[in-house]
């Protein structure tokens, strides 16, 4: 369960350890930045300086193709689609940035012989390898026009270089790059007087074809109103020149003779009605007053003087049959003749209105056609005053001036870009190194990585490093160390015999903390043994005075310490590869009531692998930055770490 624990901490980005990683290669990473500002400095002395001149300026002139009316006309010359007022000009970017513009200032420029803007060379040859690779493939170069692949050299590098931005405001900023900045210069200039030159032309060409026009318009509308004119003569010639008294004469007499028509027409349906009551051969006045409220018109007078009848109307007497027959046959003659005479004055009456309507649209055309006149030589009157003043409110605010620095490389930039282009080198190199490497950068990993039980700073102990038995017992009387007491309290609690004392790159070997634990414990009066089993150790002579415990011999001695070493000539890690080495270790135990067995960096490894198994207490001495987390790893597998001193 540990070791899963152990695997999932370690597959977590801990982000304390790489800025500590960072941190051990902050010389490095310091190099690298100075090496890339150096770069940037040799970038910006060695390549070809750029400079950008500006030019900026507003094209603001009025639009006076037309001219305001005032009044009547100015409504009527709207109505026709002729504009009357001003128009605010704006510069069509994409027109003076096509490839005729380009031609058209290459005649002042002489952008041909300019190399920063004509790059092509028709003498190119293609290197050896891409002719190789051509000639493998079959790929055989097809003929061109080498006029159109300059120009379109040259169209590529004017868009490289040239800027046009307009604003909303209308004003027009011209940006030109170049490695000369007179040259920059002039041609920021000559693109803007060019711009302007242009416009001047297109607006002069623009009221000449509007007077062009104008003048051939007024023409034909004066044609129109002669026609016109001559048109309603004829008429009046021809017909008269009142159609409009003679279709309201025409139409009061038709309605007269109309309504003559309707009174004759109820005097004979009252005279017919009459003759039927006549007929019967008894009358009396219930008949008369039937008669009356079917026809009211017998009480009029009218009715009673076509009958000759007394007009008073409470007088009444039946008139005789024939005279009412007599009667009857008058009104119906009369009516006849009405209808007659009606017929024929519908007929004046229609004949007068199509000659009213012939006048009217005679009339109207002629009235159209003077208003037309009226209004296109108000226009053209107009026109000609503007053609003559021809307003222009172009404003330059800024001509292009030779630029003093550089625009392109910026020294700033690439000094920044060169550090950061360092600083992310020395970076990246940074935790490649600490990858590889593989070491512990902070004492929590080494920590971890370690899983001991007991962990303490090998800081304090630093003065006792290199010292003798002897040197180190006087300096533990005059300063104790808390460290040592904490050790020394782990390894009697574990009642182990055997203490192995490792170092992995650290600045304490195993041999000077197996001394000064061995010097601390002297005093509970118990016999000590310690064997090195470092090749760095002192090798020393051995003669036959000197004591011996089994297959080891002492070379230094402190009260009840002994330092140990092999019997023979051979270095003490030698003596790892016989069989009974561990039993020979064990036999010290009859005698020294603790051994410690000390080894550094890869005689270390052996030992642990010698002491594979065994019961013992481990005690490793690790150092950040230096102790590779596969060592420690491979120490732990081996014999598991009791306690750590790190430094």
């Amino acid at each position: 369960m540990q070791d899963l624990l152990n695997s999932e901490s370690s597959d977590e980005i801990d982000l304390r350890e790489m800025f500590l990683s960072l941190w051990a290669y902050k010389l490095f990473i310091a190099c690298t930045c100075v090496l890339g500002i150096v770069f940037g400095i040799y970038y910006f002395l060695n390549t070809d300086k750029k400079f950008t001149s500006t030019a900026i300026f507003k094209l603001s002139f009025t639009d006076n193709s037309t001219s305001p009316l005032a009044g009547d006309i100015g409504l009527l010359a709207n109505m026709a689609g002729i504009q009357s007022g001003f128009n605010e000009k704006k510069l069509p970017i994409d027109q003076i940035t096509g490839r005729i513009f380009i031609e058209q200032i290459d005649q002042t420029l002489n952008l041909q012989s300019d190399p920063f803007f004509n790059t092509y060379n028709p003498n190119s040859v293609d290197p050896n390898w891409k002719s190789l690779i051509k000639r493998t493939i079959g790929l055989q170069s097809s003929s061109f026009d080498a006029q159109e692949a300059m120009w379109q050299v040259i169209v590529a590098g004017y868009f490289k270089n040239v800027e046009l931005e307009e604003t909303p405001t209308g004003t027009i900023k011209v940006t030109v790059t170049h490695v000369i900045p007179q040259r920059a210069a002039e041609i920021a200039n000559s693109i803007m007087h060019t711009i302007i030159a242009n416009e001047k032309i297109k607006r002069d060409k623009q009221q000449e074809k509007q007077l062009s026009f104008l003048s051939g318009t007024l023409a034909k509308s004066l044609i129109d109103l002669e026609v016109s004119q001559s048109n309603l003569k004829e008429f009046a010639l021809k017909n008269s020149a009142l159609p409009l008294e003679n279709f309201t004469a025409g139409s009061l007499e038709l309605d007269l003779l109309r309504e003559q028509l309707n009174r004759t027409s109820e005097l004979q349906e009252a005279v017919g009605a009459l003759s039927l009551i006549l007929q019967n051969k008894t009358i009396s006045q219930n008949d008369y007053l039937t008669l009356r409220q079917q026809i009211p018109i017998i009480d009029q007078v009218e009715f009673r003087r076509v009958l000759g009848q007394n007009e008073i109307i409470n007088s009444w007497t039946w008139p005789k049959a024939s005279s009412v027959s007599a009667v009857f046959d008058t009104l119906t003659e009369r009516k006849s003749r009405l209808v007659s005479q009606i017929n024929v004055s519908q007929a004046n009456a229609e004949r007068s209105a199509l000659a009213l309507e012939t006048y009217g649209k005679l009339a109207r055309e002629e009235k159209i056609a003077e208003a037309t006149y009226t209004v296109l030589i108000e226009q053209v009157k107009a026109q000609s005053m503007a053609a003559g003043y021809k307003p222009d409110n172009t404003e330059i605010y800024e001509y292009a001036s030779v630029p003093t620095s550089s625009s392109s490389p910026n020294q700033k930039r690439v000094l920044a870009f060169g550090g950061m282009l360092g600083l992310s080198f020395g970076l990246l190199l940074s935790l490649l190194f600490a990858r590889i490497r593989g070491v512990y950068y902070s004492k929590k990993s080494l920590k971890i990585g370690a899983q001991a039980r007991f962990t303490a700073s090998a800081r304090a102990l630093l003065t006792l490093r290199n010292k003798s038995l002897n040197e180190i017992k006087t300096i533990l009387v005059k300063k104790p160390y808390s460290v040592l007491r904490d050790i020394v309290l782990e390894i009697h609690k574990s009642d182990e015999k055997q203490v192995v004392v490792t170092s992995s790159h650290a600045k304490l070997t195993g041999n000077d903390v197996a001394r000064a634990l061995a010097s601390y414990m002297q005093s509970d009066k118990i016999k000590i043994a310690i064997i090195d089993f470092s090749l760095k150790t002192k090798k020393q002579n051995i003669n036959d005075e000197q004591l011996s415990f089994g297959s080891f011999v002492v070379t230094e001695s402190s009260g009840q310490i002994s330092a140990l070493r092999s019997h023979s000539n051979l270095p003490t890690i030698d003596f790892l590869i016989n069989k009974d080495f561990w039993q020979n270790i064990q036999a010290l135990n009859s005698t020294f009531d603790l051994v410690f067995l000390c080894a550094d960096n890869a005689d270390a490894i052996s030992l642990l692998t010698a002491a594979e198994g065994q019961k013992t207490f481990h005690i490793t001495l690790a150092r950040t930055k230096k102790t590779k987390s596969t060592s420690l790893i491979q120490m732990r597998s081996l014999l598991p770490i009791q306690g750590l001193i790190y430094d």
